[in-house]
């Protein structure tokens, strides 16, 4: 039998043992052992050496103690097999602090930005914009003293902002809840297949 085809036969077993998980979840893992087999392959290829691959899959164990170790590892969250790195899925907890910080952020940002919005109207000449750093940095904020800010030309200031603040905020907490509705709808479909 040759060596493509012992891999096959070693890969479609892997796959029937991983029955208890979802398709796409069994097919990540195929093409992980695969990946890893031809990596192996190919490492020992560059070495000048000859690849045994009844050796590189004796190394990996039977398809059905492999498959129950990822199974495990999906579904119950314990250690990967030995060797191996954590697939994907298993990082969900990884994925849900970056949708909290995504909203967090893209939320406080565009109320924030509302809220100049409504303190320009308030008071126009206390609100402005500057360069800072020579430069470098935009700075958005209330002035302490406009009075003295009237002498920096440096300053831009009026009612301007409010439409222009009113409008980054609303498309900013738009833009942050569609990305964070796509996150939600990619991550479930990816746990559903």
């Amino acid at each position: 039998m040759s060596e493509r085809k012992k891999v096959r036969q070693y890969l479609d077993n892997l796959n029937r043992y991983l029955s208890p998980l979802s398709d796409y979840e069994a097919q990540e893992v195929v093409r992980e052992i695969e990946s890893h087999i031809y990596d192996t392959i190919d490492d020992i290829e560059i070495r000048g050496e000859i690849a045994d691959v009844e050796v590189i899959l004796d190394r990996l164990g039977a398809p059905r103690e492999l498959a129950q170790q990822y199974v495990g590892h999906i579904q119950h969250g314990t250690p990967p097999p030995t060797g191996f790195a954590a697939i994907p899925l298993v990082k969900k907890g990884l994925s849900r602090t970056v949708s909290v910080s995504l909203m967090c952020f893209g939320y406080f940002c565009g109320i924030a930005l509302i809220a100049l919005a409504f303190a320009n109207l308030l008071i126009p000449n206390g609100i402005g914009v500057w360069s800072e750093a020579d430069g470098n940095s935009i700075v958005i904020g209330m002035l302490e003293n406009p009075m003295l800010a009237q002498e920096n030309n440096e300053v831009i200031r009026g009612f301007w902002l409010s439409p222009v603040a009113l409008i980054a905020g609303y498309l900013i907490l738009m833009m942050t809840h569609k990305v964070l509705q796509f996150i939600r709808q990619f991550s479930s479909e990816a746990h559903h297949d």
